[in-house]
């Protein structure tokens, strides 16, 4: 396999995606339609994050750097992306090309980015093969530029301004900008928290929560870890980490562990803990 050749952008071979679609043609015959490869990510322009309002941003694919686009993108035409741009490029597996945009194996084509003042950056992308699935990301965003340990790009998602309080409260769950940042949840809803399950039956305790991916706004190049941990003694405040349940990547999995039941004279304490790194 050919690897992809990427200049001034950031990107990362995910798993490929296959679609079969059976067209009809009047002679009654059938044809396996050649799937598209799919570039997306997100985008940056100087320190600002693209969001979805900004519908004068175009990503376009070109066979030269000011040629026709073989493919196009535009910011928010696609509610269900978000702050993410998606851009499906034709491909075939040989000539002649029925499609007159598509590409084969082994072409380079540049990916531009414009916005209403022009070309904001460019990046150059080779087919590998039919049906690949690449992140290609414009730009770097500031993690923090306000150091308010919260990501500028996660502001702007929930609030759409940076310089919101760490600590400020605003769904009044309990808990605080920077708890629902770390635990992936929504800081301005109240039902939507970060809880762990317990439960007491045939002599088991059971506990559980769902380990959530880190991705997203805020997001990106982080992953999020999760462990059970127990305590015999609250007062003390130190807890153990469960053998085997330590550290588990989140991947939108729920996590579930059976602990034994405990004596009266010795009670057991639970809980799930969550960091990013």
């Amino acid at each position: 396999m050919q690897s992809s050749k990427l200049k001034r952008a950031t990107g990362t071979t995910a798993a490929a995606c296959i679609i079969f679609q059976f067209l009809s043609f009047p002679s009654g015959q059938a044809e396996i339609s050649e799937p598209d490869n799919l570039l997306y990510g997100t985008i940056v322009i100087g320190t600002n994050p693209v969001t979805p309002a900004r519908s004068d941003v175009v990503v376009e694919a070109r066979r030269t750097p000011t040629g026709p686009a073989v493919a196009t993108y535009r910011m928010g035409s696609n509610p269900g992306l978000g702050a993410f741009y998606a851009l499906h490029i034709p491909v075939e597996a040989s000539t002649p090309v029925a499609n007159t945009n598509a590409s084969l194996p082994g072409d380079t084509l540049y990916i531009v980015l414009c916005d209403a003042s022009g070309v904001e950056g460019q990046a150059t992308y080779t087919i590998p093969e039919r049906g690949v699935v690449q992140r290609v990301n414009f730009g770097v965003a500031v993690v923090d530029s306000d150091g308010n340990g919260l990501p500028d790009a996660w502001e702007i998602a929930w609030f759409g301004k940076t310089g919101q309080n760490p600590n400020a409260d605003p769904d009044h769950d309990g808990r605080s900008n920077l708890q629902e940042w770390i635990t992936g949840t929504n800081p301005l809803d109240a039902n939507e928290a970060f809880s762990v399950s317990i439960q007491q039956t045939a002599g088991q305790i059971q506990v559980a929560f769902v380990a959530l991916r880190a991705e997203g706004a805020g997001y990106d190049g982080m992953t999020r870890r999760y462990s059970f941990q127990s305590s015999t003694n609250l007062a003390s405040g130190l807890w153990s980490g469960v053998a085997g349940f330590t550290n588990v990547i989140g991947n939108n999995q729920p996590l579930t562990y059976q602990f034994p039941a405990t004596s009266a004279e010795r009670p057991v304490f639970y809980r799930g803990s969550v960091r990013l790194e």
